[in-house]
């Protein structure tokens, strides 16, 4: 007569359990500092998209006046918390044949968003502009 035991079965059937959770776990945790890492990377896109979309404002604000004059333009901060300056300076610039175009001005415009005491996120854009109304 032969008989059964049950144990090693049951046993067996713990050690799976535990093996499943074990490596659920693992996965589980990857998976989150996965996820983690996507949003931080989507809000640093969307950040960056957005002082971009200010920047581009400041510039065309500023560059399409009817009248430049040399100054710094401060604009108040964004609902986004994003600040924004820009800097109006003449300048002499010529041609290959060595003429001087008159009228000449550059706008320089930096948009940043601020964290604290530090600008975490700042861009800069430049153009020329041709303002024969300006002094």
């Amino acid at each position: 007569m032969k008989t059964h035991s049950h144990l090693p079965e049951q046993g067996f059937a713990l050690l799976e359990i535990l093996m499943a959770m074990a490596l659920f776990s693992i996965v589980a945790v990857g998976m989150t500092k996965a996820l983690d890492q996507i949003a931080q990377t989507t809000k640093r896109s969307r950040q960056e998209a957005q002082v971009l979309r200010v920047l581009e404002s400041v510039l065309a604000e500023v560059a399409h006046q009817p009248e430049l004059k040399p100054r710094s333009v401060t604009f108040p901060k964004t609902a986004d918390g994003i600040d924004a300056s820009a800097a109006i300076e003449k300048v002499r610039l010529f041609t290959q044949d060595k003429v001087e175009l008159n009228s000449m001005f550059r706008v320089r415009a930096e948009a940043w968003l601020a964290e604290g005491s530090k600008h975490s996120l700042k861009r800069q854009m430049e153009t020329y502009v041709y303002s024969p109304n300006s002094p």
